[in-house]
């Protein structure tokens, strides 16, 4: 938690799943989460704060990019907003440069993985050492620690949940989307994220595609593009934007049990994956 959190709210899939409502009230406290509290606070993954500021962190996954994350940082920049970059260690690797950039202006980097690999379809020991060899990885680029996580799709076990919290890292899930993986103008994706934001949010958006296969036909939206009207509009109804920690920096922490079920991981394993978060 940041500097001065205060005591965390236990809230169900539920309510974190409700990407594109907009603003909702938190439920009630669930009895059965109190009664389990200690337990589930222990497993748990970040979802968003409780708060009734309008502030929200914008958070970016699967890049760098040479292509796309250039043009968003560079709206970022023309708009002094700082977000959260959730990068994959492959790509880090290939192009340290943005990675540097990044920090540089502002922002916060976090591990999405090695890869974009669906770990919640491998053996709990497995997906633990490539989260633990991705962060050593990305550190090695950052010359920093890393300390937030992003599984790829969203996609954890339990037991990869409770791995990765002992290796201490915070896992960072979302509560608002754009649904920027599918072909749409940069004025329709935001518009989409303008509509999901709640007070105290934090927002899906990618600065590249994970799952993007070579030769295949690219989106009909420019993400640079996108960023810059979405921070704009945002500004012009009175949102502030900033990074996860400083979003959590005394506020409460909302948080979920989050982990799928064996059969639910090997349903996607054998899909498309579904949505390439």
């Amino acid at each position: 938690m940041g500097a001065g959190a205060q005591r965390p709210v236990l809230v169900r899939r539920r309510y974190v799943c409700a990407y594109e409502v907009g603003p909702r009230p938190l439920p009630a406290p669930d009895p059965v989460l109190r009664w389990g509290r200690p337990g589930v606070l222990a497993v748990s993954s970040l979802t968003s704060v409780a708060t009734d500021d309008p502030v929200v962190a914008l958070t970016f996954d699967d890049g760098p990019d040479p292509d796309q994350t250039p043009g968003v940082l560079d709206a970022l920049a023309a708009a002094g907003v700082p977000a959260t970059f959730f990068v994959l260690a492959d790509r880090a690797e290939r192009h340290p440069d943005l990675v540097h950039r990044m920090v540089a202006e502002g922002h916060v980097v976090g591990l999405h993985g090695e890869d974009h690999t669906r770990l919640s379809t491998l053996p709990v020991h497995e997906a633990l050492t490539r989260i633990r060899r991705g962060r050593r990885r990305l550190e090695h680029v950052l010359g920093a620690p890393v300390t937030l996580y992003r599984p790829a799709y969203g996609a954890q076990r339990l037991l990869q949940a409770v791995g990765t919290r002992l290796l201490g890292l915070e896992i960072v899930l979302w509560t608002a989307w754009a649904r920027d993986w599918e072909p749409a103008t940069a004025e329709a994706v935001a518009d989409r994220a303008v509509r999901a934001v709640h007070p105290g949010a934090v927002v899906l958006l990618h600065d590249a595609t994970g799952d993007a296969e070579p030769g295949s036909a690219p989106l009909l939206f420019d993400r640079a593009a996108m960023t810059a009207s979405l921070v704009a509009r945002l500004a012009d109804d009175g949102w502030s934007l900033c990074t996860v920690p400083d979003l959590l920096s005394g506020r409460s922490a909302v948080r979920a049990l989050w982990a799928e079920r064996p059969a639910a991981a090997r349903a996607a394993a054998g899909g498309d994956g579904g949505a390439p978060v």
